[in-house]
């Protein structure tokens, strides 16, 4: 699921216009995706849009299309065993958990209901083609979630993080974590989806007014021998990078077999963002390979 909405506080100061608000993650990345809750909700998010869970999802508007580029296929990392639908013991072990992240987290929710994400996370919405200029991409961005969840996925979890309030900010926007799995009856793969997305989206794309959100690919390192594949996001005024954590969003996805696990973050930068991410990715690809063990 794609990143949620800025929330209503962040633009007290530098006064984020209503325009930025459409950019729900990711990511992407990756929680919620329509609401325009106060930051003081943060310790129990309010999922809506975000990273979206993918599961062999079409590539929307050209389903016959051929992906270029893809990281489905990532060269030079070792192979990794491809798992089955994960029950909930596996998704809990699996999933980035308090102990992986930087810093104790200042609040924690977990979803488990299937609903949660067909309700909250599987919407086509219309926030970036009401903010933005109508573009193919401010389309693309409205409907990712639901192209990245796809068709009948059978389980989820997910996990929303609140951490502690940047050091030596001045303002006290909250970064947010989000991370889920999602599992299916087939393999998954989302390389079609993000080949869309970097082909309409990549560079100066949405834009309204003085304000431009950028849009650019992210990619993993170190993803472990996993088909990672997702996009970094940072709002401009004038020119400029808006002064505020909540501006700068990171979401991806991991292909795991029958799985989909989606990771987003807003208000960490690339570095720290990438380091989960990586963390993200050893997690899956030690388990693969206790499964491996045990075959």
């Amino acid at each position: 699921m794609l990143l949620p909405p800025l929330p209503s506080r962040t633009r007290s100061r530098s006064r984020v216009a209503v325009s930025v608000v459409a950019v729900s993650a990711m990511g992407f990345l990756a929680a919620c995706g329509a609401s325009d809750q106060d930051q003081q909700d943060q310790a129990e998010p309010q999922s809506q849009g975000t990273p979206g869970s993918a599961e062999g999802a079409t590539e929307p508007g050209e389903p016959d299309r051929e992906p270029e580029g893809s990281a489905a296929s990532p060269e030079g990392n070792a192979e990794v065993h491809r798992p089955g639908a994960l029950s909930e013991q596996e998704k809990l072990e699996v999933l980035l958990s308090s102990a992986d992240l930087p810093v104790s987290p200042q609040g924690h929710s977990t979803y488990e209901d299937l609903s949660y994400f067909q309700e909250s996370i599987a919407v086509e919405y219309t926030h970036y083609q009401d903010s933005f200029d109508e573009t193919e991409c401010s389309a693309v961005m409205d409907r990712i979630n639901v192209d990245l969840v796809g068709e009948d996925p059978r389980s989820g979890l997910a996990h929303a993080y609140t951490l502690p309030a940047v050091e030596g900010s001045d303002q006290e926007y909250q970064p947010q974590i989000y991370v889920w799995v999602l599992s299916y009856d087939r393999e998954v793969d989302t390389s079609s989806v993000w080949h869309y997305v970097h082909e309409n989206c990549t560079g100066g794309q949405l834009a309204s007014g003085t304000e431009e959100v950028e849009i650019e690919p992210f990619s993993v390192d170190d993803s472990a021998g996993l088909p990672a594949e997702g996009i970094s996001m940072v709002i401009h005024r004038n020119g400029e990078p808006i002064d505020s954590p909540a501006a700068v969003r990171h979401s991806m996805t991991l292909d795991f077999g029958d799985n989909l696990v989606m990771l987003s973050a807003v208000g960490l930068d690339e570095e720290d963002f990438a380091d989960l991410a990586a963390v993200q990715a050893h997690k899956l690809a030690d388990y693969a390979d206790r499964l491996d063990d045990d075959a």
